[in-house]
């Protein structure tokens, strides 16, 4: 090229001259105006927070309690089951993930409002603006507070153990203990509740079987009282044997007639009393023939209603024996519901922190300045990268 001499190197230098010829003069950037970045975009921020955990942020203490919940399980027993509570000891049920989700729910928050004043242990006057609720970024609806409450009550469940642990962050030792312990009762609660319903919904069936057994008894008893006034007699059976005590004492005495009139023809043809004899005969022929006719022959006679009253004393029978039966069941089944009562056992109560476990100042800070720290190199080497790639 024209006037460039690659040789000397001559040429380039010459690209950078003056018109008038001098070269100009390449100044370093001062000792401020090259550490200004890293100060504004690293120094002053960690300092900002370590202003604000060392100077301002309120301590926070955290009660801890455990607890598992314990009870028969309903699922019948398999192979399966056996195997698994064999390899892994005390398996979560899915009651105790119930348990778990009802501390953390917004049922919990509404009640500890309202029993506990939560709201109020939240919004100590001691209480730095930031960490306290409400706080300039957050609302005062009743959602804000359910994620504010969300953060400073924590529940964990180990499902191979099956212990919750649950954990409470407030500005005073005593209202953490005091909140969980209230959180705990109010999950005794639930379980108390839990249990009344499935204590219920085990016995109701059986209870429904006695009542409908009991209703049938009832109904035949008032059917046999309704028919015992139709006949007029208490028992037709019973009423019977009279009757048929009476034929057979007029059989006995016509047998006995029979064999007087046979003695007679045989010692004495022309006795009177032959004939005297003959018509007592025909008079008891008559009066058995009228005895069995009111016992049977007829739809007025006594069989008729001895068989009706036999069904509805065999039904009336078989009625009892279903109600014992159901009184039977309602008493396993009631069995079943007490050895299938959920109860908390409370491992460890909530304690009394002797020292606050938040704010971590030093943690805290050294992670903030780690991560401005990385930021700025990230944007300094995107920046230097820049310029290079402008000057080829």
């Amino acid at each position: 090229m024209d006037g460039l001499d690659l040789s000397t190197g001559a040429g380039v230098a010459d690209l950078f001259k003056r018109p008038d010829g001098t070269r100009p003069i390449t100044r370093r950037p001062s000792l401020l105006a090259r550490w200004l970045p890293f100060c504004l975009m690293v120094l002053v921020p960690t300092a900002v927070v370590s202003a604000y955990f060392f100077a301002i942020a309120s301590p926070q203490y955290v009660s801890e309690t455990q607890f598992v919940v314990r009870g028969q399980s309903s699922a019948a027993p398999g192979m399966l089951s056996s195997l698994l509570q064999t390899a892994g000891g005390v398996s979560a049920s899915e009651d105790t993930y119930a348990v778990q989700d009802y501390v953390m729910s917004r049922a919990a928050a509404r009640d500890m409002m309202n029993a506990q004043q939560i709201e109020a242990v939240f919004n100590r006057p001691g209480a730095d603006a930031i960490a306290r609720f409400p706080n300039p970024f957050s609302g005062r609806s009743f959602e804000s507070f359910y994620k504010y409450y969300d953060k400073h009550v924590i529940a964990d469940l180990d499902s191979t153990t099956g212990i919750s642990t649950l954990k409470v962050i407030t500005f005073q030792p005593e209202d953490s203990q005091r909140i969980a312990a209230a959180l705990l009762t109010a999950s005794e609660d639930l379980v108390n509740r839990m249990n009344a319903r499935q204590r219920q919904n085990t016995i109701s069936s059986s209870q429904k079987e006695v009542a409908d057994a009991e209703a049938h008894l009832r109904d035949l008893g008032a059917q046999l009282a309704t028919y015992r006034n139709q006949q007029a007699m208490l028992d037709p059976m019973k009423q019977s044997v009279p009757m048929l005590r009476d034929i057979s004492d007029l059989q006995s005495m016509l047998v006995t007639t029979r064999i007087q009139i046979a003695q007679l023809r045989a010692s004495a043809p022309d006795s009177p009393l032959i004939p005297v004899y003959q018509r007592r005969v025909t008079a008891l022929q008559a009066q058995i023939a009228n005895s069995n006719t009111a016992i049977t022959g007829s739809d007025t006679s006594l069989v008729p209603k001895i068989t009706a009253y036999d069904d509805l004393t065999l039904q009336q029978d078989l009625g009892e024996k279903l109600l014992a039966s159901a009184m039977a069941s309602l008493e396993a089944a009631k069995a079943q519901a007490d050895r299938q009562q959920l109860y908390i056992d409370e491992i460890v109560p909530p304690n009394l922190p002797d020292y606050p476990a938040y704010p971590k100042a030093l943690s805290s800070v050294a992670v903030v300045f780690a991560s401005l720290l990385g930021l700025f190199l990230l944007a300094k080497l995107i920046i230097s990268g820049a310029r290079e790639h402008r000057i080829v």
